[in-house]
């Protein structure tokens, strides 16, 4: 822009500008391409008539910019080039997790030869805004970028609200880093969650014409039941089987429905039974297991058979009791070492080995032997 376009900026901006935020701040600016080519980062030119200055964000058509050079300023303007924040990048800091939106770039261009330098293989280059959260950046910290560990191997402070961040290619710890989410260390500090949900009576169960049945839902967290779970209950047609929010199951009309039982807070954990609507007079039975879905190796654990008809619990019937490798192979992994009634202990082999596989105990009606139900056991090392 020519020192007579510079004198004609307001002129420009009424007629030409842009509404942006500049850290947070709504500002009129001018953008244009920084170049014609296509290159492998979005730059652009930010002309502004308000101060500007190397490291201010610029929220700009729903993108997040950095600027990143030196900005030319005289009295009446200031011009800047900005970056494309290609990255969004979590940093640990024993268990305090803080994000940020980031310029990464595999290369980068030289100003004193005006060329495109390529940085070694599993390389990256990170500009960040330098504030006070990055200024606690150090040496040896790592992040995840798309699923990918990094390590922090260089720090440059020398350009005045810019940090670049050299990093390579670092190693996956599956004990501590939460991968899936992009977060180094997090396990470290926190307790990963595994949840699981049953509804405990089968995949099937049957609701008499114009009667009611209670679902019996179980939710776990690492294995450990949770007391009063929030749980959302979803019918698949409401005109045929109705759910209140406490999982009361009513037959509307007959036919048959699905209900969904979801953890309110973690809706992806969920369990599903096939609802059937029928008149009175024929017993539907089914069955379901209760007890650890996880068992230690060399301990024992119990386990219940709760045997239900038409959905409402009976204890007039009784099962029998088979343990198996889930992969069908032998020797088995574990085994029952007693069974009372329609409860059973089951112990788990002492094989190191076992480690992450599984069993399976099946509970077969003896009054039905059609009617199974089995129940995965993970098995794990004692240490």
């Amino acid at each position: 822009m020519t020192r007579s376009l510079e004198s004609m900026l307001d002129f420009f901006l009424r007629e030409k500008g842009e509404l942006v935020q500049i850290n947070s701040v709504k500002q009129l600016v001018l953008i244009q391409d920084a170049t014609n080519t296509i290159q492998m980062t979005d730059e652009k030119i930010i002309r502004v008539a308000t101060p500007l200055h190397t490291g201010d964000i610029v929220d700009y058509r729903y993108e997040r910019y950095l600027i990143t050079s030196q900005v030319d300023q005289n009295e009446k303007l200031c011009r800047g080039r900005m970056k494309k924040c290609n990255q969004r990048l979590a940093l640990n800091w024993s268990g305090q997790v803080k994000w940020f939106d980031a310029v990464v770039e595999a290369r980068t261009f030289s100003t004193e030869t005006g060329k495109v330098i390529s940085m070694p293989e599993g390389n990256i280059l990170v500009s960040l805004q330098d504030n006070t959260d990055t200024k606690g950046i150090t040496l040896s910290q790592r992040f995840y970028m798309t699923h990918q560990p990094f390590k922090i191997v260089g720090i440059d402070r020398t350009m005045n609200g810019i940090i670049l961040l050299s990093c390579t290619l670092d190693s996956i710890n599956t004990a501590y880093d939460d991968v899936e989410n992009n977060i180094a260390d997090r396990w470290k500090y926190e307790t990963a969650h595994t949840y699981a949900l049953h509804i405990n009576q089968g995949t099937i169960a049957h609701v008499l014409l114009n009667e009611t049945i209670q679902l019996n839902v179980s939710a776990t967290d690492n294995g450990n039941e949770i007391a009063n779970p929030a749980i959302t209950f979803i019918s698949s047609d409401p005109n045929v089987v109705s759910v209140d929010h406490q999982g009361q199951v009513m037959g509307i009309a007959l036919g048959q429905a699905s209900i969904t039982a979801k953890l309110t807070y973690h809706p992806t954990v969920l369990s599903t039974i096939e609802m059937r609507v029928v008149e009175t007079g024929t017993h539907f039975y089914a069955i379901a297991i209760t007890g650890n879905p996880m068992l230690k190796t060399g301990q024992s654990a119990s386990y219940v058979s709760h045997i239900y008809d038409h959905g409402v619990e009976v204890f007039d019937q009784s099962v029998e009791w088979s343990l198996q490798n889930q992969d069908d192979s032998t020797p088995i992994m574990g085994s029952i070492t007693a069974s009372i009634g329609n409860s059973v202990t089951v112990k788990a082999g002492s094989s190191s080995g076992a480690n992450n596989k599984a069993l399976v105990l099946t509970a077969t009606l003896i009054s039905d032997p059609s009617i199974t139900i089995e129940k995965t056991i993970i098995l794990k090392n004692l240490f």
